[in-house]
């Protein structure tokens, strides 16, 4: 049963982080550039925060439909596949950190991405270790996912 609900618990922390930050960000609209990164130039500076957080709110947004493929009801049966789904998230949460040059905008979003790699892990211990007692991170974690989300959302609607 304590499994159950860290299981509950992590889920609702991870989608309450993905839907506070999939929303669109304040942008400049006199911007001619191109919203697609190059992944030949990352270290390139002179991406705006505007053009920046674009890029980064598509590809979290599509990450966060990948939230929608994570059945918590599951996890019990089939913690194996819970993980799965979650990395595959904190997969594209990486990506969404290596479109941006922006050295504002790539902080925040790895950040966020950290932080749900470290929630995913927590997650791993409890479900499919066996781990109750790694349940107890979950309030730091949490604390830690909301300024994430709190550094990325002021950035990108600013």
């Amino acid at each position: 049963m304590n499994r159950r609900i860290a299981a509950i618990a992590i889920a609702a922390v991870a989608i309450l982080g993905l839907s506070a930050c999939s929303g669109t960000p304040a942008s400049d609209s006199s911007s001619g550039k191109s919203s697609s990164a190059s992944k030949e130039a990352p270290e390139t500076t002179d991406q705006s925060v505007a053009d920046a957080c674009k890029i980064a709110t598509d590809k979290v947004s599509a990450a966060s439909s990948g939230l929608q493929d994570i059945d918590m009801s599951k996890a019990a049966s089939d913690p194996q596949g819970t993980i799965d789904a979650l990395t595959t998230l904190v997969d594209s949460l990486g990506e969404a950190s290596e479109s941006v040059s922006n050295p504002e905008v790539k902080a925040a979003v790895t950040d966020f991405h950290d932080s749900y790699a470290q929630l995913r892990d927590v997650f791993k211990k409890v479900v499919v270790d066996g781990d109750t007692s790694a349940a107890s991170d979950i309030s730091t974690l949490t604390g830690d996912l909301n300024d994430s989300v709190k550094a990325l959302t002021e950035l990108c609607t600013a």
